[in-house]
């Protein structure tokens, strides 16, 4: 349970944690944003989908890979118009129990996307009613339960896939639960023998994947190395096939932030920042490293934070609490921001982001993050090190 005294002294201080002054440009010229560059064959296959629809808008078929094209730029750009555009795109749809299954595949997306978690699994439970043997909707029913803490579904999720898909998929999945619950020594060597073992034939960005889980898993057990290495290939990768990674470039950004090494940080997001979370990592090593243009990165995620406010957004509260905490440097603040988002997602950057704005503000408020860990097993050297301080406070007091 939170701390009461915290949450009456919330009540008080929510009016400030959540208003923003809206952004007046001084000038017509002045830049707000720079859209970034997408494939042309695919925004070519969009806007002939657009017309296609027009002619035809009841066509399931024809919304739905009009939809999957927007979403795809998704996954390009890291911009979340796309999946607004998607949504759009399966409007008639938007509540209905009677959509078709590949609607509502991308309906659980959509919902995953802005942490509407139990309606994404709701359509996701649906599928799988219809058709058992949905591999897509079972990996996706995995991230769902993964991300809202509830590792035992997601366990029961990823094992589904095992007369379902390659090994390497499967196996990453359920190495991925087990790392979180207990077992992350073993979890490292079964991805270890997965990658050896489906070096040739696994498609590369399963293999960018399962080297994104090893390199979070190395870490959390405190090797640095072996977490590099992992990230590194993973990137090498994404590079090699042109491709945009925003997980993995966030979770590389994040180790090399805690390594010290602030200017590759820098260095590598430079072309990224029309995403939230990687130029929220870019301007945290701005500031360490005294970058000229450390307060623009910083307004710059302001405005959209603020914006994002007005819509009534909740996908931001894992950066906007971080950005309180690293940037803006008010703990209760992120504090609030950070239970806020606690309530949704629970992973280890979530548990990481509590222990942290707790210790820096009210160190009881992490009560709830510490029987979690306490519940799951979670092994993680960094959460070590902050509940070590947290049982230093409390002998303290």
């Amino acid at each position: 349970m939170p701390d009461l005294r915290w949450l009456a002294f919330c009540g008080l201080i929510m009016p400030a944690c959540v208003q923003a002054q809206t952004y007046i440009p001084e000038s017509a010229e002045t830049v707000l944003e720079t859209l970034p560059d997408t494939d042309p064959s695919l925004t070519d296959d969009i806007r002939r989908l657009q017309q296609a629809v027009a002619e035809q808008p009841d066509s399931v078929e024809l919304r739905v890979r009009l939809a999957e094209h927007h979403i795809a730029l998704y996954r390009q750009t890291d911009d979340p118009r796309y999946n607004g555009y998607a949504q759009a795109a399966i409007a008639p749809w938007r509540e209905n129990v009677d959509a078709p299954t590949r609607v509502l595949l991308i309906r659980a997306h959509l919902n995953q996307q802005r942490h509407a978690f139990a309606l994404a699994r709701a359509d996701l439970q649906l599928a799988l009613e219809r058709d058992p043997r949905n591999a897509q909707a079972w990996l996706a029913l995995s991230v769902v339960e993964r991300v809202s803490g509830r590792l035992a579904n997601a366990h029961k999720a990823c094992a589904a896939l095992l007369t379902l898909t390659e090994t390497l998929v499967s196996g990453t999945c359920l190495a991925d639960i087990a790392s979180l619950a207990g077992k992350a020594p073993e979890a490292f060597a079964t991805l270890d023998r997965l990658l050896q073992a489906e070096s040739v034939d696994s498609a590369d960005h399963l293999r960018r994947w399962a080297l994104t889980i090893q390199g979070e898993v190395a870490w959390r057990l405190g090797e640095p190395e072996l977490a590099l290495q992992a990230f590194e290939a993973g990137l090498a990768l994404a590079e090699a096939n042109e491709q945009f990674d925003g997980y993995l470039l966030s979770a590389w950004a994040d180790f090399m932030l805690e390594q010290g090494r602030a200017q590759a940080v820098d260095r590598r997001l430079e072309p990224y920042d029309q995403s939230d979370a990687l130029l929220l990592r870019r301007a945290i090593a701005a500031k360490r490293i005294n970058h000229p243009n450390a307060g623009a990165m910083a307004d710059t995620l302001r405005r959209r934070f603020a914006a994002s406010q007005r819509r009534g957004d909740d996908v931001h509260l894992r950066e906007q609490a971080r950005f309180a905490l690293d940037i803006d440097n008010k703990p209760s603040e992120a504090l609030w921001l950070a239970q806020r988002n606690w309530a949704m997602q629970k992973e280890p950057a979530d548990v990481l982001l509590v222990l942290r704005a707790a210790l820096a503000f009210n160190p009881a408020a992490a009560d709830p993050v510490v029987a979690f860990v306490s519940e799951t097993g979670l092994q993680d050297v960094r959460v070590q090190t902050l509940l070590e301080r947290l049982g230093d406070t409390d002998a303290a007091a």
